[in-house]
């Protein structure tokens, strides 16, 4: 009888078992399905209002006009793809654009990686480099090419084999974004090597990346519910002590400055002097 019984459980605990798992995943299916419409609605937000803006720069009367009417061909057209971008290797993506020229600062809210690109467009094929900068924690570089989406939704990478992202969907600008945190990697106390996360007298947090004599930043500063007041890339070269750079603000935060120029001095190894600043650049020192 108890072997009976022995028996019984061990085909009752398994069947139990499955039950709950069948009733688990159907009670998750909505959830999915929820979220995921939750996120093209999202993304289809975005582009209705890119698509208005066009049009009103182009001198359309959208309070008599509805645009899922009007003629055009929206997947010809590019527009400007400035924005926040969400893609599928977790990352948050600040791009600007301004001309010919693609730039962005991309992040891992994990902190595990962090880069600057600098990029040219050339009708729907965007072509450029890569810098990972020591928010995060690896250090890699290297070419991107990317194929712009219809109406400028997102992004699709044609080459880059040492980048994991594919994938890039324009959407809402999250309400919290991630903070400063401490170099993911770099070095102190070297004159001849700048990597590392660096501190302005204008308040910035600065992660500065060196290779070779090639130099690049992402710079922010001040949060305010959740975004800070003002972030930038740089990126140029370093001649001896000098630095040769130029700068743009990206949409991580609040300031929209088309940027300038900056030339610097490496002082110190832990040191650096800014000036004859152009585009309203703050800052004119620099810690590690």
């Amino acid at each position: 009888m108890k072997t009976k019984t022995l028996e019984l459980k061990h085909w009752i605990l398994p069947l139990l078992l499955g039950v709950i798992l069948l009733f688990a995943n159907c009670e998750r299916e909505p959830l999915v399905e929820e979220e995921l419409n939750v996120s093209n609605t999202e993304e289809e937000d975005v582009i209705t209002k890119e698509k208005k803006k066009y049009l009103e720069e182009k001198g359309y009367d959208l309070i008599n006009i509805d645009i899922d009417i009007i003629d055009i061909d929206w997947c010809s057209i590019v527009p400007n793809l400035s924005g926040y971008y969400y893609a599928n290797d977790g990352g948050h993506y600040y791009v600007r654009h301004i001309n010919n020229k693609i730039y962005w600062f991309g992040e891992h809210p994990s902190g595990i990686w962090a880069n600057v690109f600098t990029g040219t467009i050339s009708g729907k094929t965007i072509t450029g480099d890569f810098y990972d900068v020591p928010k995060g924690r690896i250090a890699g570089s290297g070419s991107l090419t990317l194929r712009v989406g219809c109406f400028g939704s997102g992004f699709t990478k044609v080459s880059g084999n040492n980048f994991g992202g594919s994938v890039w969907t324009k959407a809402i600008l999250p309400t919290n974004l991630p903070r400063p945190r401490s170099a993911g990697f770099g070095v102190r106390n070297d004159f001849n090597d700048i990597t590392g996360k660096w501190i302005g007298n204008d308040g910035g947090h600065y992660y500065i990346r060196q290779i070779g004599n090639r130099v690049i930043w992402f710079g922010e500063h001040s949060f305010t519910s959740g975004r800070p007041a003002w972030a930038n890339i740089a990126w140029g070269s370093r001649f001896y002590s000098q630095l040769w750079l130029d700068w743009i603000d990206v949409p991580k935060g609040n300031t929209n400055s088309a940027g300038g120029i900056l030339r610097g001095f490496v002082e110190e190894p832990n040191y650096i002097s800014l000036g004859h600043n152009t585009g309203g650049f703050g800052g004119s020192k620099l810690w590690r």
